[in-house]
């Protein structure tokens, strides 16, 4: 048998075995607009390289990017939680025992936005608070505590829409001051990264942060396959590579679930593209259930339907119940995205937690880990109650 004839059919073979269902309740809410980017920013490999390019080469160059690390928001109360969608950074000082600032940290507070709201950097003030309120709180048993300083904070507002970032980025504008009062009234400012102003000229050259830049420009488009199109023909050099295979796909998920111009028809001319590339079968596959189930977004006429029936059955089967198993199945997804399959083992003890705080960590675990072996580790050092009915038993 040829080569030609084993590679026909093993195509073939391919061709008529469909991979697993997609879990279109956990794909949908990974892809969505906060969640993406949030992923996107958590990853701190990419966070890197969004900094450098957020904040100027010569302040960068006083932070040690190497040991950044995702800050904890435990000290966030659940009111605030709900404001927030929001991505906080904690970055050692470059060279502190030669400037005598030996052990201080700045944090970076990412706020994410898709509109021009007014009262972005008063949300920020009171973050920032909260956050000096927790370091404070910290010190203050400390034997140094008088030398202690608030640490910086420096807000960053993360805008991606269909139209410039145009309110004020400082507090002072929202405060009714009188003439003379100025000075003794909070103000602080925020840093504008604007995705929108990015034209095909200043386009940054790295091709992983070029190409978030253009997908998170191109779901607010009236002409998202013409841009998806572009994305997948600056990749395609390095499209071999699982690293930019997997970013290919975030592109197109991310466009079929948030994209609100966006139909099958425009995703079928896109994938006709990609026949070349190895798991097409699999990307028209989820593709085609997606848009199918009547739940995409873009399908506008069947959304509201899907979720009112979707809502009604979570109720009914119990929806602590609903949520816990969603949020594992979107811990499966990531880590099946980021690396390929995932034991049975592993899947099982994420199922078997019922915590849902738990899982929410969790799910910043799998979105930043570099291995399975390294989520594995934490999945085992997590304490908490799994399988709770068979505990009560």
């Amino acid at each position: 048998m040829g080569k030609d004839s084993r590679r026909q059919k093993t195509e073939s073979q391919a061709n008529t075995t469909p991979p697993e269902p997609v879990d279109l309740s956990a794909f949908r809410k990974r892809y969505r607009h906060d969640q993406f980017c949030k992923d996107t920013l958590r990853d701190l490999d990419k966070a890197r390289k969004f900094l450098r390019l957020m904040i100027k080469p010569d302040v960068i160059e006083l932070l040690d990017l190497e040991n950044l690390e995702l800050a904890s928001e435990s000290f966030l109360d659940e009111e605030l939680k709900k404001l927030y969608a929001d991505v906080l950074y904690k970055i050692p000082v470059k060279d502190g025992k030669k400037t005598g600032i030996e052990n201080v940290v700045v944090f970076v507070l990412i706020e994410l936005k898709t509109e021009s709201d007014r009262w972005t950097v008063f949300q920020q003030a009171k973050y920032i608070i909260r956050i000096w309120d927790e370091e404070f709180r910290k010190a203050k048993d400390a034997e140094n505590f008088d030398q202690f300083r608030l640490p910086m904070v420096i807000p960053v507002i993360f805008h991606h829409g269909e139209q410039r970032f145009t309110a004020s980025t400082e507090l002072m504008p929202l405060v009714q001051t009188l003439k003379g009062l100025e000075p003794y009234t909070l103000n602080m400012r925020s840093l504008l990264f604007d995705v929108v102003t990015f034209d095909e000229k200043n386009l940054p050259e790295d091709l992983e942060l070029c190409v978030l830049i253009m997908i998170l420009q191109a779901v607010f488009s009236k002409d998202v396959a013409e841009r998806l199109l572009a994305i997948y023909r600056k990749l395609r050099p390095k499209i071999h590579e699982p690293r930019y295979r997997r970013l290919w796909e975030d592109c197109l998920y991310y466009a079929i679930s948030s994209a609100k111009k966006f139909t099958k028809q425009e995703c079928n001319n896109v994938i006709k593209e990609i026949r070349n590339t190895k798991d097409t079968t699999m990307t028209k596959y989820v593709i085609d259930q997606y848009f199918d189930s009547g739940v995409a977004v873009g399908l506008a006429q069947g959304e509201a339907r899907g979720e009112a029936r979707g809502e009604a059955r979570g109720e009914a089967r119990g929806e602590a119940r609903g949520e816990a198993r969603g949020e594992a199945n979107a811990i499966c997804l990531v880590l099946k995205t980021n690396h390929g399959r995932v034991p049975k083992s592993t899947r099982d003890a994420v199922h078997a937690i019922t915590d849902l705080k738990v899982l929410e960590k969790l799910t910043i675990q799998a979105a930043k880990c570099k291995s399975l072996e390294e989520f594995n580790t934490a999945l085992n050092s997590t304490p908490t109650k799994r399988g709770g009915n068979r505990e009560k038993q």
